[in-house]
């Protein structure tokens, strides 16, 4: 996924695959799915800046360097995709973790509410800007 535009579109797809998963009570994939929404939204902004992570890792460290540092994109809305990396890990590999509807609903909420997806719109309306 190099394009910014493919990656806003598989955002908003896996954030309403998360609402799915979440209203049939499958909260563990809910999460799963709420924190790649994020981390797609993360991508276009540095896939705009023609930067491509290979890594959950790089994504966040790149994002930080180029958003963050820059007070482009809020600690805030950074620290939403650091936890939210966090409770996807936990998702995906702790098996005996019990999540609940509030942890599902939480993390939607953060993705919703997300401010990167603020941050997309500022900054493709800007002049020279162009995704």
């Amino acid at each position: 996924m190099d394009n910014p535009k493919d990656a806003i579109n598989v955002g908003k797809s896996q954030l309403i695959s998360s609402k799915m998963l979440y209203e049939g009570g499958q909260y563990r994939d809910s999460l799963t799915m709420s924190y790649y929404a994020m981390y797609s939204f993360a991508l276009v902004l540095l896939l705009k800046k023609d930067i491509s992570p290979k890594t959950h890792e790089g994504t966040l460290r790149q994002l930080a360097k180029e958003y963050v540092k820059t007070r482009l994109l809020s600690k805030e809305s950074y620290d939403f995709l650091y936890n939210g990396r966090e409770t996807r890990n936990d998702s995906s590999y702790d098996y005996s973790k019990i999540f609940t509807e509030e942890d599902a609903e939480n993390l939607i909420l953060e993705a919703v509410n997300y401010k990167i997806l603020d941050n997309i719109n500022i900054i493709i309306k800007k002049p020279n800007v162009k995704l």
